[in-house]
């Protein structure tokens, strides 16, 4: 038979008997702390606060640095500046009278010299006679035309005026024509330089001169 009642009771007795000296010093802690609170060693009321005073603080100098002056600074003089003198003209007094007169200026630059100067000239073998008109031709008219002629610098013939009619348009106006399309000239010169001119020119229309 099964005998477990006296084998537990054995058991439970030795864990208490490992446990009590534990216990036994859990309850002396205690009692210890209901003795210091009864005797008043924690009261906080007893313990002693320091409150620190004012404090004084005294500078300390250091005889071995002597203080610097900061230099000052300096400022530049003020510069007199000199005064222009305006310049003095004197005048001479001519003699014999109360006029007076001043000296004639000189020329800075010298007097440019004179170019040549030429008048118009033609080119002979351009001045050819113009066509006779047709018509002017079949009914035998003749005539002689006057015009002036506009010559530019390079020796073209650029404007031609009738200044005196043939009595014919188209004589009139094949003077003109042909001229300005063949005629040419040595341009005039003024102080040696080229320049626009004009002259007179006769066309003579000739039914004998035809033959």
């Amino acid at each position: 038979m099964e005998r477990p009642s006296h084998i537990i009771f054995d058991s439970q007795a030795h864990y208490f008997s490992q446990r009590l000296p534990m216990i036994g010093l859990a309850l002396s802690l205690q009692l210890a702390g209901v003795w210091l609170l009864t005797h008043g060693l924690m009261d906080i009321s007893k313990v002693n606060v320091f409150h620190p005073g004012p404090i004084d603080l005294t500078p300390v100098h250091d005889p071995e640095k002597p203080t610097v002056k900061p230099p000052e600074p300096s400022i530049a003089k003020k510069i007199k500046s000199e005064t222009l003198k305006p310049p003095i003209f004197t005048t001479e007094k001519a003699q014999g009278g109360n006029s007076i007169t001043l000296p004639r200026p000189i020329p800075n630059d010298p007097t440019p010299a004179r170019g040549l100067d030429r008048a118009l000239a033609s080119i002979a073998g351009t001045h050819t006679a113009p066509p006779y008109p047709p018509i002017a031709r079949r009914i035998g008219a003749e005539g002689k035309v006057t015009l002036r002629l506009t010559v530019s610098a390079e020796g073209k013939v650029t404007a031609a005026q009738v200044i005196s009619s043939s009595g014919r348009d188209d004589m009139d106006q094949g003077a003109q024509q042909w001229i300005m399309a063949h005629w040419t000239y040595k341009p005039a010169l003024a102080n040696g330089v080229p320049a626009i001119s004009q002259t007179l020119a006769t066309v003579l229309f000739s039914l004998t001169n035809e033959r």
